[in-house]
Protein backbone atom coordinates (compact mmCIF):
# COMPACT_ATOMS: atom_id res chain seq x y z
CA UNK A 1 0.00 0.00 0.00
CA UNK A 2 2.80 2.28 0.71
CA UNK A 3 4.88 3.04 -2.69
CA UNK A 4 7.93 5.08 -1.33
CA UNK A 5 9.58 7.69 -3.46
CA UNK A 6 6.91 7.73 -5.86
CA UNK A 7 5.56 11.03 -5.58
CA UNK A 8 7.39 14.13 -6.72
CA UNK A 9 7.00 17.06 -4.81
CA UNK A 10 5.07 18.98 -7.30
CA UNK A 11 2.83 15.94 -7.13
CA UNK A 12 2.66 16.77 -3.27
CA UNK A 13 1.78 20.17 -3.57
CA UNK A 14 -0.90 19.24 -6.53
CA UNK A 15 -2.82 16.90 -3.87
CA UNK A 16 -3.01 19.39 -1.22
CA UNK A 17 -3.97 22.17 -3.49
CA UNK A 18 -6.73 20.42 -5.53
CA UNK A 19 -7.74 18.79 -1.95
CA UNK A 20 -8.12 22.14 -0.60
CA UNK A 21 -9.80 24.32 -3.60
CA UNK A 22 -13.46 22.36 -4.17
CA UNK A 23 -17.15 23.12 -3.91
CA UNK A 24 -16.29 25.83 -0.65
CA UNK A 25 -15.53 28.23 -3.06
CA UNK A 26 -18.61 28.80 -4.81
CA UNK A 27 -19.71 30.06 -1.55
CA UNK A 28 -16.82 31.47 -0.14
CA UNK A 29 -17.52 35.03 -0.49
CA UNK A 30 -20.72 34.53 1.60
CA UNK A 31 -19.44 32.82 3.97
CA UNK A 32 -16.35 35.32 4.53
CA UNK A 33 -18.96 38.24 5.17
CA UNK A 34 -21.29 36.09 7.22
CA UNK A 35 -20.29 37.88 10.59
CA UNK A 36 -16.78 39.53 9.51
CA UNK A 37 -18.65 41.95 6.78
CA UNK A 38 -15.84 44.06 4.56
CA UNK A 39 -13.30 42.33 6.80
CA UNK A 40 -14.05 39.34 5.04
CA UNK A 41 -10.93 38.21 3.79
CA UNK A 42 -9.29 39.46 7.04
CA UNK A 43 -11.01 36.61 8.63
CA UNK A 44 -9.86 33.92 5.32
CA UNK A 45 -6.35 34.82 5.66
CA UNK A 46 -6.42 34.16 9.70
CA UNK A 47 -8.14 31.07 9.02
CA UNK A 48 -5.87 30.27 6.39
CA UNK A 49 -2.41 30.59 8.74
CA UNK A 50 -3.87 28.53 11.49
CA UNK A 51 -4.78 26.15 8.71
CA UNK A 52 -1.35 26.65 7.45
CA UNK A 53 0.07 25.60 11.10
CA UNK A 54 -1.50 22.87 11.67
CA UNK A 55 -0.56 21.66 8.18
CA UNK A 56 3.43 22.10 9.47
CA UNK A 57 2.71 20.29 12.56
CA UNK A 58 1.28 17.32 10.30
CA UNK A 59 4.48 17.48 8.17
CA UNK A 60 6.41 17.52 11.18
CA UNK A 61 4.77 14.57 12.70
CA UNK A 62 4.91 12.58 9.59
CA UNK A 63 8.51 13.35 9.38
CA UNK A 64 9.36 11.71 12.50
CA UNK A 65 7.75 8.22 10.67
CA UNK A 66 9.32 8.94 6.89
CA UNK A 67 8.01 5.60 6.31
CA UNK A 68 4.75 5.13 8.20
CA UNK A 69 1.21 6.67 7.66
CA UNK A 70 -0.83 7.94 10.36
CA UNK A 71 -2.64 4.10 10.39
CA UNK A 72 0.26 2.63 11.41
CA UNK A 73 2.19 5.55 13.62
CA UNK A 74 -0.87 6.24 15.71
CA UNK A 75 -1.81 2.55 17.56
CA UNK A 76 2.00 3.13 18.06
CA UNK A 77 1.79 6.12 19.55
CA UNK A 78 -1.45 6.38 21.62
CA UNK A 79 -1.90 2.57 21.63
CA UNK A 80 -3.55 0.13 19.85
CA UNK A 81 -7.17 0.36 20.20
CA UNK A 82 -7.18 4.77 20.35
CA UNK A 83 -5.02 4.92 17.55
CA UNK A 84 -7.31 2.19 15.45
CA UNK A 85 -10.07 4.67 16.43
CA UNK A 86 -8.47 7.92 15.36
CA UNK A 87 -7.29 5.95 12.23
CA UNK A 88 -11.04 4.99 11.59
CA UNK A 89 -12.54 8.49 12.34
CA UNK A 90 -10.34 9.95 9.84
CA UNK A 91 -11.52 7.60 7.18
CA UNK A 92 -14.92 8.39 8.00
CA UNK A 93 -14.38 11.67 7.98
CA UNK A 94 -13.00 11.69 4.33
CA UNK A 95 -15.83 9.20 3.06
CA UNK A 96 -18.72 11.36 4.53
CA UNK A 97 -17.13 14.80 3.20
CA UNK A 98 -16.54 13.12 -0.22
CA UNK A 99 -19.98 12.26 -0.79
CA UNK A 100 -21.30 15.42 0.32
CA UNK A 101 -19.32 17.62 -2.02
CA UNK A 102 -20.61 15.43 -4.66
CA UNK A 103 -24.09 16.07 -3.75
CA UNK A 104 -22.87 19.75 -3.63
CA UNK A 105 -21.47 19.60 -6.78
CA UNK A 106 -24.52 17.64 -8.74
CA UNK A 107 -26.78 20.34 -7.18
CA UNK A 108 -24.94 23.47 -8.50
CA UNK A 109 -24.60 21.78 -12.11
CA UNK A 110 -28.65 21.14 -12.09
CA UNK A 111 -28.96 24.79 -11.64
CA UNK A 112 -26.58 26.14 -13.46
CA UNK A 113 -26.46 24.05 -16.89
CA UNK A 114 -28.07 20.85 -16.56
CA UNK A 115 -31.72 21.94 -15.75
CA UNK A 116 -33.57 18.85 -16.89
CA UNK A 117 -30.72 16.43 -15.53
CA UNK A 118 -31.68 14.11 -13.22
CA UNK A 119 -29.21 14.57 -9.93
CA UNK A 120 -29.09 10.60 -9.72
CA UNK A 121 -27.58 10.91 -13.52
CA UNK A 122 -25.01 13.08 -12.80
CA UNK A 123 -23.38 11.55 -9.50
CA UNK A 124 -23.35 8.08 -10.92
CA UNK A 125 -21.03 9.26 -14.18
CA UNK A 126 -18.64 10.99 -12.02
CA UNK A 127 -18.99 8.40 -9.62
CA UNK A 128 -17.55 5.97 -12.25
CA UNK A 129 -14.44 8.04 -12.87
CA UNK A 130 -13.67 8.73 -9.40
CA UNK A 131 -14.12 4.75 -8.68
CA UNK A 132 -11.65 4.42 -11.59
CA UNK A 133 -8.74 6.74 -10.62
CA UNK A 134 -9.21 5.24 -7.43
CA UNK A 135 -8.11 2.03 -7.85
CA UNK A 136 -4.69 3.12 -9.49
CA UNK A 137 -1.33 3.37 -7.34
CA UNK A 138 -0.17 6.74 -5.93
CA UNK A 139 2.19 7.15 -8.73
CA UNK A 140 -0.84 7.64 -11.33
CA UNK A 141 -2.77 9.23 -8.43
CA UNK A 142 0.36 12.00 -8.22
CA UNK A 143 0.24 12.44 -12.25
CA UNK A 144 -3.63 13.21 -12.28
CA UNK A 145 -3.43 15.77 -9.45
CA UNK A 146 -0.15 17.19 -10.80
CA UNK A 147 -1.62 17.66 -14.32
CA UNK A 148 -5.50 19.26 -13.16
CA UNK A 149 -3.63 21.63 -11.33
CA UNK A 150 -2.59 23.13 -13.77
CA UNK A 151 -6.02 23.27 -15.27
CA UNK A 152 -7.04 24.45 -12.63
CA UNK A 153 -4.54 27.30 -11.19
CA UNK A 154 -4.24 28.88 -15.40
CA UNK A 155 -7.87 29.82 -15.49
CA UNK A 156 -8.31 30.79 -12.08
CA UNK A 157 -5.35 33.30 -12.17
CA UNK A 158 -7.02 34.56 -15.62
CA UNK A 159 -10.57 35.40 -14.44
CA UNK A 160 -9.25 36.56 -11.07
CA UNK A 161 -7.14 39.23 -12.79
CA UNK A 162 -9.75 40.17 -15.24
CA UNK A 163 -11.78 40.64 -12.89
CA UNK A 164 -10.23 43.21 -10.66
CA UNK A 165 -11.51 46.23 -13.22
CA UNK A 166 -15.21 44.84 -12.09
CA UNK A 167 -14.22 45.78 -8.09
CA UNK A 168 -15.66 49.34 -6.72
CA UNK A 169 -13.26 49.83 -3.93
CA UNK A 170 -15.79 51.88 -1.80
CA UNK A 171 -17.90 48.78 -1.33
CA UNK A 172 -14.49 47.22 0.48
CA UNK A 173 -14.85 50.10 3.36
CA UNK A 174 -14.34 49.79 6.23
CA UNK A 175 -11.56 47.44 6.58
CA UNK A 176 -12.46 46.19 9.92
CA UNK A 177 -16.21 44.97 8.99
CA UNK A 178 -18.53 44.82 11.97
CA UNK A 179 -15.06 44.67 14.50
CA UNK A 180 -12.60 42.63 15.63
CA UNK A 181 -14.82 39.98 17.57
CA UNK A 182 -16.75 39.50 14.14
CA UNK A 183 -13.21 38.86 12.62
CA UNK A 184 -12.85 36.12 15.05
CA UNK A 185 -16.01 34.56 14.95
CA UNK A 186 -15.35 34.23 11.23
CA UNK A 187 -11.99 33.37 11.11
CA UNK A 188 -13.12 30.31 13.12
CA UNK A 189 -15.91 29.33 10.04
CA UNK A 190 -13.41 30.32 7.72
CA UNK A 191 -11.02 27.92 8.83
CA UNK A 192 -12.99 24.58 8.45
CA UNK A 193 -12.79 25.77 4.64
CA UNK A 194 -8.94 24.65 4.44
CA UNK A 195 -9.74 21.35 5.43
CA UNK A 196 -8.77 18.63 2.87
CA UNK A 197 -5.03 19.19 3.54
CA UNK A 198 -4.98 16.54 6.20
CA UNK A 199 -4.76 13.96 3.82
CA UNK A 200 -1.20 14.21 3.06
CA UNK A 201 -1.06 12.07 6.65
CA UNK A 202 -0.81 9.20 3.85
CA UNK A 203 1.13 10.40 1.46
CA UNK A 204 4.73 12.04 3.28
CA UNK A 205 5.50 8.16 3.25
CA UNK A 206 5.71 8.36 -0.76
CA UNK A 207 7.29 11.90 -1.42
CA UNK A 208 11.00 11.08 -2.95
CA UNK A 209 12.80 13.77 -1.45
CA UNK A 210 11.63 14.07 2.43
CA UNK A 211 14.07 17.21 2.76
CA UNK A 212 11.50 19.15 0.60
CA UNK A 213 8.22 18.27 2.25
CA UNK A 214 7.58 21.52 4.41
CA UNK A 215 8.94 23.54 1.06
CA UNK A 216 6.24 22.04 -1.35
CA UNK A 217 3.73 22.03 1.71
CA UNK A 218 3.66 25.41 1.74
CA UNK A 219 3.36 26.06 -2.10
CA UNK A 220 0.42 22.92 -1.53
CA UNK A 221 -1.58 25.53 0.74
CA UNK A 222 -0.36 29.05 -1.29
CA UNK A 223 -2.12 28.19 -4.15
CA UNK A 224 -5.90 28.13 -2.64
CA UNK A 225 -4.81 30.46 -0.06
CA UNK A 226 -4.29 33.12 -3.06
CA UNK A 227 -7.31 32.31 -4.88
CA UNK A 228 -9.47 32.18 -1.97
CA UNK A 229 -8.56 35.63 -0.69
CA UNK A 230 -8.79 37.26 -4.08
CA UNK A 231 -12.11 35.71 -4.44
CA UNK A 232 -13.67 37.05 -1.44
CA UNK A 233 -12.13 40.54 -1.85
CA UNK A 234 -13.27 40.28 -5.32
CA UNK A 235 -16.90 39.08 -4.35
CA UNK A 236 -17.02 42.13 -1.41
CA UNK A 237 -15.77 44.76 -4.41
CA UNK A 238 -18.46 43.01 -6.76
CA UNK A 239 -21.21 42.38 -4.66
CA UNK A 240 -21.13 43.86 -1.79
CA UNK A 241 -21.52 42.17 1.67
CA UNK A 242 -25.06 42.85 2.05
CA UNK A 243 -25.67 41.47 -1.34
CA UNK A 244 -23.43 38.28 -1.15
CA UNK A 245 -25.81 36.76 1.97
CA UNK A 246 -28.56 37.22 -0.81
CA UNK A 247 -26.70 35.17 -3.16
CA UNK A 248 -27.01 31.32 -3.63
CA UNK A 249 -23.85 30.48 -5.31
CA UNK A 250 -21.65 34.38 -5.12
CA UNK A 251 -18.46 32.91 -6.89
CA UNK A 252 -20.79 31.46 -10.24
CA UNK A 253 -22.58 35.09 -10.19
CA UNK A 254 -19.48 36.67 -10.01
CA UNK A 255 -18.26 34.83 -13.33
CA UNK A 256 -21.53 35.64 -14.95
CA UNK A 257 -20.92 39.59 -14.11
CA UNK A 258 -17.70 39.91 -15.64
CA UNK A 259 -17.31 41.29 -19.05
CA UNK A 260 -13.83 39.13 -20.69
CA UNK A 261 -12.41 40.31 -23.20
CA UNK A 262 -12.47 39.08 -26.39
CA UNK A 263 -14.90 36.43 -25.48
CA UNK A 264 -18.09 35.91 -27.85
CA UNK A 265 -19.88 33.33 -26.01
CA UNK A 266 -22.86 34.48 -24.15
CA UNK A 267 -22.54 32.01 -21.08
CA UNK A 268 -18.89 32.44 -19.77
CA UNK A 269 -20.02 30.73 -16.46
CA UNK A 270 -20.17 27.77 -18.03
CA UNK A 271 -16.19 27.82 -19.13
CA UNK A 272 -15.79 27.92 -15.55
CA UNK A 273 -17.97 25.58 -14.60
CA UNK A 274 -16.03 22.94 -17.20
CA UNK A 275 -12.80 23.86 -14.96
CA UNK A 276 -14.44 23.68 -11.86
CA UNK A 277 -15.75 20.58 -12.69
CA UNK A 278 -11.77 19.27 -12.57
CA UNK A 279 -11.69 20.94 -9.50
CA UNK A 280 -14.84 18.94 -7.56
CA UNK A 281 -13.76 15.82 -9.51
CA UNK A 282 -9.74 16.07 -7.78
CA UNK A 283 -11.04 17.08 -4.36
CA UNK A 284 -13.79 14.28 -4.52
CA UNK A 285 -11.71 11.73 -5.53
CA UNK A 286 -8.66 12.73 -3.55
CA UNK A 287 -10.70 12.78 -0.31
CA UNK A 288 -12.45 9.16 -1.33
CA UNK A 289 -8.91 7.60 -2.17
CA UNK A 290 -7.76 8.43 0.98
CA UNK A 291 -10.71 7.18 2.88
CA UNK A 292 -9.90 3.86 0.74
CA UNK A 293 -6.55 3.90 1.69
CA UNK A 294 -6.95 4.78 5.14
CA UNK A 295 -9.07 2.07 5.62
CA UNK A 296 -7.30 -0.84 4.08
CA UNK A 297 -4.14 0.18 6.19
CA UNK A 298 -6.36 -0.16 9.14
CA UNK A 299 -8.11 -3.60 7.95
CA UNK A 300 -4.26 -4.49 7.45
CA UNK A 301 -5.52 -5.73 3.44
CA UNK A 302 -2.79 -6.35 0.73
CA UNK A 303 -4.66 -3.98 -1.67
CA UNK A 304 -6.87 -1.24 -1.79
CA UNK A 305 -8.81 -2.34 -4.86
CA UNK A 306 -11.24 -4.40 -2.99
CA UNK A 307 -12.79 -1.95 -1.33
CA UNK A 308 -13.19 0.43 -3.96
CA UNK A 309 -16.23 -0.79 -5.50
CA UNK A 310 -17.72 -2.37 -2.63
CA UNK A 311 -17.85 1.42 -0.93
CA UNK A 312 -19.71 2.54 -3.76
CA UNK A 313 -23.54 1.99 -3.05
CA UNK A 314 -22.38 3.78 0.34
CA UNK A 315 -21.28 6.71 -1.37
CA UNK A 316 -24.10 6.92 -3.24
CA UNK A 317 -26.49 6.61 -0.37
CA UNK A 318 -24.71 9.08 1.40
CA UNK A 319 -24.92 11.43 -1.44
CA UNK A 320 -28.40 11.11 -2.14
CA UNK A 321 -29.47 10.83 1.30
CA UNK A 322 -30.41 14.83 1.87
CA UNK A 323 -33.60 16.23 0.95
CA UNK A 324 -32.30 19.51 -0.59
CA UNK A 325 -29.83 21.61 -1.24
CA UNK A 326 -29.53 23.21 2.77
CA UNK A 327 -29.76 20.05 4.13
CA UNK A 328 -26.45 19.23 2.29
CA UNK A 329 -25.33 22.55 2.97
CA UNK A 330 -26.08 22.14 6.84
CA UNK A 331 -24.57 18.56 6.76
CA UNK A 332 -21.48 19.95 4.72
CA UNK A 333 -21.56 22.34 7.96
CA UNK A 334 -21.16 20.21 10.58
CA UNK A 335 -18.98 17.91 8.60
CA UNK A 336 -16.06 20.28 8.46
CA UNK A 337 -16.44 21.86 11.98
CA UNK A 338 -16.00 18.39 12.77
CA UNK A 339 -13.23 17.30 10.59
CA UNK A 340 -11.42 20.83 12.15
CA UNK A 341 -12.03 19.49 15.80
CA UNK A 342 -10.47 16.35 14.74
CA UNK A 343 -7.33 17.92 13.14
CA UNK A 344 -6.42 20.53 15.97
CA UNK A 345 -7.16 17.99 18.80
CA UNK A 346 -5.63 14.94 17.50
CA UNK A 347 -2.58 16.10 15.76
CA UNK A 348 -0.63 18.28 18.71
CA UNK A 349 -2.01 15.22 20.93
CA UNK A 350 0.20 12.87 18.81
CA UNK A 351 3.19 15.32 18.10
CA UNK A 352 3.72 15.79 21.91
CA UNK A 353 2.98 12.34 22.83
CA UNK A 354 5.27 11.28 20.65
CA UNK A 355 7.48 13.55 21.72
CA UNK A 356 7.24 13.05 25.15
CA UNK A 357 7.32 8.70 24.63
CA UNK A 358 10.30 9.42 22.36
CA UNK A 359 8.74 7.47 19.43
CA UNK A 360 9.59 7.55 15.93
CA UNK A 361 9.77 6.16 13.15
CA UNK A 362 13.22 4.51 11.09
CA UNK A 363 14.87 7.09 8.74
CA UNK A 364 13.95 7.31 5.22
CA UNK A 365 15.91 5.46 2.74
Amino acid sequence: MKEHGKLSERQFAGIIANTMVGVGVLILPKTATKFAGTAGWIALLLGGVIALFFLFLILKLGTRFPENTLMEYAPRIIGKIPGTLVSLIFCTYWFLLSSLIFRVFAEMMVDAILLNTPIEVIIISMLILVAYLSRHDVEVFGRVNELFFIFLIIPAVFGLAVSLKQVTGIKLLPLLGNGLPSILINTRELFFSFVGFEIIFLFIPSITTLGKVYNYGFKGWLSPAAIYLAVVIIGIGVFGTRELQNLMWPTLELVKVINFPGLILERVEAIFIAFWVIAVFTTVTNLFYSSVVGATQVLKLSDHKTLVYPLLPLFYFFSTYPQNIYEVLNYMNVMGKFGGLVIITVTPLLYIISLIRNIKGGQKA
